[in-house]
């Protein structure tokens, strides 16, 4: 079977960069959505959610696809695949 390892890293790093992304979207969002429900104040502390949900939900991407991968390498069985051997009447021409 394949090692688990590269599978792993391919999955996470799609996984962590995409969900990194979104979750820049929703905090920029946030940000915008806090900003006009406050009257247009500013407040210097919530920029930290721009950094702190793209990081959570990268986090949380990865370990669940590690997850999900580790389960899947466990009940993973290799296929049986049938092979004749070279003296065999099907393989003479």
């Amino acid at each position: 079977m394949r090692p688990f390892w590269g599978r792993f890293l391919r999955h996470a790093v799609l996984v962590g960069v995409s969900l990194a992304a979104i979750g820049y979207i929703l905090a920029r969002g946030f940000l915008m959505a806090h900003q006009v429900y406050a009257g247009g104040a500013y407040n210097a502390e919530n920029e930290r959610v721009l950094w702190q949900t793209p990081t959570v939900m990268a986090l949380f991407g990865v370990l669940m696809c590690g997850g999900f991968d580790l389960l899947a390498t466990m009940f993973r069985k290799p296929a049986a695949v049938p092979v004749k051997s070279p003296s065999s009447a099907d393989l003479k021409v």
